[in-house]
């Protein structure tokens, strides 16, 4: 199962002791419903501008709205009712597990710290195969944006059309990258002529994508306890910040929460994409210095 942004948020919530957890007695799309907060060490309006989190259906199946999240506009005390700014898919029912935060750990907030914390732990191996197409007469093709950062460590092209499940995929090594200015497209340059009308696939590595909603799957290359650790120190980083430094029992939460992050990643750290040997392949023509092993071009369908 995805370790998704819903899930990490919970975690590191109750890591940091910032989410309570309950049972909603009722509700509707726009609002959780929990008698037993009546009048209970609440006033009306201490939750709002906070989230809820419905933890887990009543009925078991992991059905709607489970995992969902959505900003808290108010809260009356004496019902015990969340009401939230967005519809969640199905109305949370009795029997719904829920967490809910204030508004010193906001939504927004927690999600962009989450995307922090993600570029924090490395790139992530990516593939691109909808980009480039070979076309005839063509050997210098522009390269995306975003291949640019740590440019492209290996390029395959299509050696069977027309089958889904069977695109017989052929590295190649003889190509250049030309690099371009700043938030401008490079160049791939092939030193032989591919085949036309061909899926080019282009292996690279980039900062993890942003997440935002609450389904979002985080890479799995990145251990969901390692997710957390990274996570925790991005908020408790934003904390010092936040405070100008001058709560020292939030700069040893930092400290500690560094500790952690630090041996977790020294001992789980994920492992990167590793380059193919380098060969030099006597009789072969202009073939020097492959990036790869990699044949000139792809083998006919």
């Amino acid at each position: 199962m995805a370790f998704t942004v819903s899930n990490a948020l919970r975690e590191t919530l109750l890591r940091l002791g910032q989410l309570n957890v309950s049972k909603a007695t009722g509700g509707t799309t726009t609002t959780i419903v929990d008698s037993t907060l009546a009048n209970e060490n609440s006033s009306d309006d201490d939750w709002n501008d906070g989230w809820a989190l419905v933890i887990r259906d009543a009925g078991g199946a992991a059905g709607a709205p489970e995992n969902e999240f959505q900003r808290i506009s108010d809260f009356v005390a004496s019902t015990g009712t969340f009401t939230v700014d967005t519809a969640f898919t199905v109305s949370p029912a009795s029997g719904d597990v829920y967490g809910y935060a204030s508004s010193q750990f906001a939504l927004q907030t927690m999600i962009r710290l989450l995307n922090t914390a993600l570029v924090e732990l490395g790139d992530v191996p990516l593939l691109d195969t909808t980009t480039l197409d070979t076309a005839a007469n063509q050997t210098e093709y522009t390269a995306a944006v975003a291949w640019k950062r740590r440019k492209p460590y290996r390029i395959d092209i299509q050696g069977r059309t027309g089958d889904a499940n069977d695109n017989q995929w052929h590295a190649v090594w003889d190509w250049e990258w030309i690099p371009a200015a700043a938030g401008s497209t490079g160049l791939i340059v092939f030193k032989g002529q591919p085949l036309s009308s061909r899926d080019v696939r282009v292996w690279y590595q980039d900062a993890h994508p942003a997440v935002n909603a609450y389904s979002d799957a985080i890479n799995e290359r990145f251990e969901p306890d390692l997710v957390v650790k990274a996570f925790v120190l991005a908020i408790r980083g934003w904390q010092v910040e936040r405070d100008d430094g001058s709560d020292a029992s939030l700069q040893q939460k930092w400290n500690k929460a560094k500790s952690e992050y630090e041996a977790a990643i020294a001992s789980r750290k994920p492992e990167r994409p590793k380059r193919r040997p380098r060969l030099m392949i006597p009789g072969l023509h202009e073939q020097e210095e492959p990036l790869d092993d990699q044949p000139m071009a792809p083998a006919a369908p």
